[in-house]
Order: structure tokens, then C-alpha cells, then sequence
């Protein structure tokens, strides 16, 4: 059991550091380190399909999301390439010209799987440097590792302290067909210390936000970050899986450990973009 947690304990260490060294190392370095991320969920999204028998393509749909990554991303970085970002969509179509060559009996079911593992985990990964570089906040083109950084605390934050409070006091099911230690106490241990970092980070954190944005993405992240998870333990529980990867011992794979960023991503941007190019 003590071998099994410093495993665990050992390897997410190593997984911080990577993340926080290549969120200060520079936007492009990011963009590296966030391109293979998107590149090892995405084969073990299609690796867990095929399996399963699913008619998927995996090299053509990696190639795909990670053209659309880095057209998605460069945009983020740079908004006078924005039209690289429109870019991304006509990329998806190449997997349905792709298809037309190939003599499976169901291409159809094979051009959603494909299209499926670009969608889901590609474009929010990709999404996530236009949180980096705010460019949509008048007089904030820079870079600013601290907001990511930010984004990162909240996931650990409510992921960590969900988890200690279920274990302690959890005893109601938040969601057992998908996720039967999951309980609502936990959501609400972990929802309530995301918004007290919520807090913190916008208190003591240089970033265009104020603290009432961080404090509402801290009640986002809960959510969205929880959802995201739940999802991901209905594709791995339909195919008949425990982890997505072995890529993390004690952790499971890539896409076991951003899931809820790939659900929280959208949710976290759709409140920026409207709150401040609507309302500001």
C-alpha cells in the first residue's frame, strides 16, 4: 500500500512540474508541452475505441487534431493569424474525404468516432492559451502564465479536496451509474475550497481578472471540472476500461488526468468572453 501512494504520490509530483515549468517557460514552450498532451489523449481515446471494435481512424484523426491544434493555438497566441483559427473547422472535413478511399461497411460511424476524439479533446486543449493570452481584455496582449497557472490551481484545488472530504465524510452517491465513489459531500468540499483559491489567486495572482471572476470560475471549475470526469468515466466504463493509459503509474493515462479541463475550458471562456466583450 506505502509503495502504491509514493507511486502515486512520486509521479504526480513529476506531472506538476512539467505542467508549471512549461507554463513559465514561455507560450510557445506551453504550446509544445500542450500539443503532445492533446496528441497522447487523443491515442488514448482511439486506442480504447479500437478495442472495442469501433471503426475509428487513429493515425488520420491525430494528424487532424493536431493541425487544428496548432491552427487553434498560433491563433490564441497571435491574434493577427486569427483566420488560422477559422482554419481548424475545413481541417474536420478532410477526415470525411479521407473516408471516401477506404472500404469500411460503416464509414459514417467511422468519420464520427474520428471527428469525435478531435472535438472533444484537441480543440479545448487548444482553446486553453486564449485563457493564457487574454487578448479579448483591451490592453492585454502579453502572455500571462500566472492566469493559467490560476486555471491549473482550481482544477488541483477542487479534484484534490473532493476527494480527502468524500473519503472522510462522503456517504451520499453524487453519480454512481458512472462514478460510484463520487459523493455529493466531496462535490462540496471541493467546490468549497475552489472558491476560496478562487479567492487567493485573485488576490495575490498578477492577472487581468478581479477577484469576483476568479471566485466564479472557482465555482465553475467544480462543475464543469466534475462533468467533465463523469464523462469520461462513461466512455472508459463502455469500453470496458479501468484507465484510459498507463502513461502515469498510479495515475492512469493523459486523458485520465485532463479530463475536467476539457470540459472546463468552454465553460471558463464562454463566461470570460461574454462578461467582457459584452459587458465591459
Amino acid at each position: 500500500m506505502f509503495k502504491k501512494v509514493l507511486t502515486r504520490a512520486i509521479s504526480g509530483a513529476v506531472f506538476l512540474a512539467i505542467v508549471i515549468g512549461a507554463i513559465f517557460a514561455g507560450e510557445y514552450v506551453y504550446l509544445a508541452v500542450m500539443l503532445f498532451v492533446a496528441v497522447m489523449c487523443m491515442f488514448e481515446f482511439y486506442r480504447a475505441l479500437r478495442q472495442n471494435d469501433a471503426p475509428v481512424k487513429m493515425l488520420p484523426g491525430i494528424i487532424v487534431g493536431a493541425l487544428a491544434y496548432c491552427a487553434i493555438a498560433i491563433a490564441c497566441l497571435n491574434p493577427q493569424y486569427l483566420i488560422l483559427m477559422l482554419m481548424a473547422f475545413p481541417l474536420l472535413f478532410l477526415l470525411f474525404l479521407y473516408q471516401l478511399w477506404q472500404r469500411d461497411e460503416r464509414p459514417f460511424e467511422s468519420i464520427a468516432y474520428t471527428v469525435l476524439g478531435v472535438v472533444y479533446i484537441a480543440f479545448p486543449l487548444a482553446f486553453t492559451h486564449l485563457l493564457a493570452k487574454p487578448s479579448f481584455i483591451e490592453g492585454h496582449t502579453e502572455y500571462m502564465p500566472w492566469v493559467m497557472l490560476g486555471v491549473m490551481v482550481l482544477q488541483w484545488t477542487s479534484d484534490t479536496f473532493a476527494y480527502l472530504t468524500g473519503i472522510s465524510i462522503g456517504r451520499h452517491p453524487l453519480f454512481a451509474r458512472h462514478s460510484p465513489k463520487k459523493s455529493w459531500e466531496g462535490f462540496c468540499g471541493g467546490m468549497a475550497f475552489s472558491i476560496l483559491a478562487g479567492y487567493l489567486i485573485g488576490t495575490y495572482f498578477d492577472t487581468p481578472f478581479d477577484v469576483v471572476d476568479w471566485m466564479i470560475m472557482g465555482a465553475m471549475v467544480p462543475v464543469t471540472g466534475t462533468l467533465g470526469d463523469l464523462t469520461e468515466s462513461m466512455f472508459k466504463r463502455s469500453m470496458g476500461l479501468k484507465d484510459a493509459g498507463k502513461i502515469m503509474p498510479g495515475h492512469g493515462g493523459l486523458l485520465d488526468r485532463f479530463d475536467s479541463l476539457l470540459m472546463s475550458t468552454p465553460f471558463l471562456l464562454g463566461y470570460l468572453l461574454i462578461k467582457y466583450l459584452l459587458f465591459t
